[in-house]
């Protein structure tokens, strides 16, 4: 059973697994029957954790990223910057590492496969060790059908323990829990090919450490060199991927697409998890604000939007519209272009022609159109005009002045270098 350092997300973890023995292609067994009722085998394995820690002690951690990932899609590569990003600071949980214990060597040695039921103890012991206030990665599960079903059900209890301590002063310890799945993958050619690479490099290495003496050693594993045993580690990837993509109808689901180098593959992940509030935010909060739409999504259509607009004007009002690009022309190109190296110009004017908001609305849209972005102010000002002198009241003249703020890329000169002999 081999394992190699995977990537997360949001409170993540991930690992390579390879499970040589095919551990986890059974459940339990009871008398040489297997067991297969999901329910059955999570309740006892949750019971026997209540009974150890008590359930007022099941303090988890609120946010628990699942990552799996291809053999060769560069999960070792990607994991430390998904933990820095997110804030993670839980060491990961790979259930391989987890069942490197005596206990379960002994089994293998005799042949005999480890129970689904035990495998979700260790992982819930290896969690409640965990500090709850941050999220964390787990690499290595769920591997099996029985897993998978089993990760709903882990789900329903967190949020069961929630509604119970609701009215206590415990609530804070038992926050909504977030659950995501993240999958890295590369198809069987590419997946071959790095792993091959990595075998080359790695015999590189350590052949130059053995002729200089200097150096440390590389650990050198048999599926970095032998295509038979790659492209089988590769099959049981695809053997379970099926079951995770169940998960897909139920938790935050991230497919990443693993094939280009370092920086695109981190880009791709970085995106993927940003800051989504439906998740972050308790439940009434996210109600409360969720009209509001969020910033990097309010530009989503505006081009398509702004593109209808201006073919409404041309088809509907083409001479308004001309009368627009006019007053552009004479009144705000002469000033862009004084202010060109700035990037910015302000057009102040009292111009009756802007107290007509569809008028501005044009304009603007003109400008959007051109790569200008702007800004419009209507300023009144009061202005005495004349004194009544036995009242002493003061009459005022109303006067709008219009503001347009138009910003655009600025225009860097380059000095001249002056060289002296």
């Amino acid at each position: 059973m081999t394992t190699t350092l995977g990537k997360a997300s949001s409170g993540l973890l991930l690992y390579i697994f390879v499970d040589p023995f095919n551990l986890f292609s059974r459940t339990s067994t009871n008398h040489g029957k297997e067991i297969k009722d999901t329910k059955l085998i999570f309740n006892q394995a949750w019971k026997n954790i209540e009974d150890h820690y008590g359930r007022e002690n099941l303090h988890l951690p609120r946010e628990l990223i699942f990552l799996m990932g291809a053999p060769g899609s560069g999960k070792g590569t990607h994991t430390p910057s998904i933990l820095r990003a997110r804030g993670i600071t839980n060491p990961p949980i790979s259930v391989s590492n987890l069942l490197d214990t005596p206990e379960c060597k002994e089994l293998i040695n005799r042949g005999q496969m480890i129970s689904d039921r035990t495998v979700m103890e260790m992982l819930f012991h290896a969690l409640l060790d965990c500090d709850p206030t941050v999220g964390v990665l787990v690499d290595g599960f769920p591997r099996t059908e029985i897993q998978v079903e089993a990760l709903r059900l882990f789900y329903d209890k967190m949020v069961e323990l929630r509604r119970e301590f609701w009215n206590t002063d415990r609530r804070d310890q038992f926050p909504r829990p977030v659950f995501r799945i993240c999958v890295l993958y590369v198809d069987e050619d590419i997946s071959v090919q790095r792993q091959l690479a990595r075998g080359q490099m790695i015999r590189e290495h350590n052949a130059q450490v053995r002729r200089s003496g200097q150096g440390v050693l590389w650990e050198e594993r048999v599926t970095d060199f032998d295509e038979t045993l790659i492209r089988s580690r590769y099959a049981i990837f695809k053997a379970h991927y099926g079951a995770l993509l169940k998960l897909s109808k139920i938790f935050p689901f991230h497919l990443i697409n693993a094939v280009g180098n370092i920086n695109e593959v981190m880009q791709i992940i970085l995106k993927e998890f940003e800051y989504q509030s439906s998740l972050e935010l308790e439940s009434d909060t996210y109600d409360a604000i969720s009209h509001i739409p969020l910033a990097n999504k309010i530009g989503v259509h505006a081009r398509q939007e702004l593109i209808s607009r201006l073919e409404h004007y041309q088809m509907q009002e083409p001479k308004t519209l001309q009368k627009a690009i006019q007053w552009i022309d004479h009144t705000v190109v002469p000033q862009v272009t004084r202010h060109a190296i700035s990037g910015a110009a302000m057009i102040r004017t009292e111009d009756p022609a802007l107290s007509n908001g569809h008028f501005v609305d044009m304009v603007m849209d003109v400008l959007s159109e051109r790569g200008y972005h702007v800004s419009f102010e209507n300023r009144t000002t009061h202005i005495p005009c004349k004194v009544d002198m036995k009242t002493g009241d003061i009459s005022l003249e109303h006067r709008d002045v219009y503001v347009l703020n138009v910003h655009f890329p600025k225009h860097y000169i380059q000095p001249l270098e002056q060289k002296f002999d």
